[in-house]
C-alpha cells in the first residue's frame, strides 16, 4: 500500500495536484487538515483513490470530518489529527500520549506547517509540512512501513 500525505493545504489544490500527479501507484491521500474544501475537490478529481482526512483548527465551521480517524493499512495502525488540539507547537508529549493509549504505530498530524519524520519515542511521528511545499509519503508492507518527506 502506497499514500501520499497532505496536510496545510488551505485551499491550494494545485500544490497538492501536483505533488499527486508526481508519484506513482499511489492507492490513498491521507490529509492531517486544514482542508478548506479541499478533500471534497480531491475525491472528485482522483475518484479511484481512497481519502481519509480531518479537519483542523481552520476547519472548526465544517463538521463533515471529524477531528480525528484511527485507521489500519495493511497491518500498520494510524491515527491521524490536525495536531491543534493536542498542542503539537508547543510539545508532542499529548499527541504520543494519545498514540500509545489508541495503540498507534505511526501518528500523523500537520498544523505546525514544519515538516517531521521522527521515531524515537516507540511511536512513529510524522508531519508533512505545508502542502503548498512539502507532502509526505506512506509505505506499508504487512507491518512494515516507510515514511518519507518530499519538497514540491
Amino acid at each position: 500500500m502506497r499514500a501520499i500525505i497532505l496536510s496545510d493545504s488551505h485551499g491550494n489544490f494545485n500544490a497538492m495536484a501536483q505533488a499527486i500527479e508526481r508519484e506513482k501507484n499511489i492507492d490513498m491521500i491521507i490529509h492531517a487538515g486544514d482542508i478548506n474544501r479541499d478533500i471534497a475537490d480531491l475525491e472528485i478529481a482522483y475518484p479511484r483513490l481512497v481519502v481519509a482526512g480531518v479537519r483542523g483548527n481552520n476547519d472548526f465551521w465544517d463538521t463533515s470530518y471529524p477531528d480525528e480517524r484511527i485507521f489500519t493499512l495493511d497491518n500498520v495502525k494510524i491515527f491521524l489529527t490536525h495536531g491543534h488540539l493536542y498542542g503539537v507547537k508547543y510539545s508532542l508529549a499529548k499527541l504520543i500520549a494519545k498514540g500509545s493509549e489508541v495503540g498507534a504505530d505511526i501518528c500523523i498530524f500537520g498544523h505546525t506547517h514544519a515538516h517531521l519524520n521522527e521515531s524515537g519515542s516507540g511511536i512513529a511521528l510524522f508531519n508533512p509540512g505545508s502542502a503548498s511545499r512539502h507532502y509526505g509519503i506512506l509505505e506499508t508492507n504487512g507491518k512494515e512501513f516507510s515514511l518519507f518527506i518530499k519538497e514540491l
